[in-house]
């Protein structure tokens, strides 16, 4: 989805999270960072999951759906990143 279709606070959290991850990337290994990111994407959606349910048995209904949802979220938009880096390696990658 080009930045065009997005709203300017969507772009405004997605660059703030960027920078700190960059930002960790002085300190620690690029992968540690990787994996830190994807456990804190997990952990913060699997909050929001279960504050929005009414009590435990709604959380247990839905939950496989959640998780299905959310995977095939993320499967699409690392295809759509991996694309992007793909058309656009030279500009995002060239090591002068």
């Amino acid at each position: 989805m080009s930045k065009d279709l997005r709203d300017d606070a969507f772009w405004k959290i997605t660059d703030d999270f960027i920078k700190l991850a960059n930002k960790q990337c002085d300190k620690y290994k690029n992968g540690k960072v990787s994996t830190s990111i994807i456990f804190s994407a997990a952990r913060f959606n699997a909050f929001m999951y279960a504050s929005s349910a009414k009590d435990l048995s709604d959380f247990q209904k839905d939950k496989s759906k959640v998780v299905e949802f959310l995977t095939n979220e993320y499967q699409k938009k690392l295809i759509e990143n991996l694309n992007d880096y793909e058309k656009n390696y030279k500009e995002y990658l060239d090591k002068k």
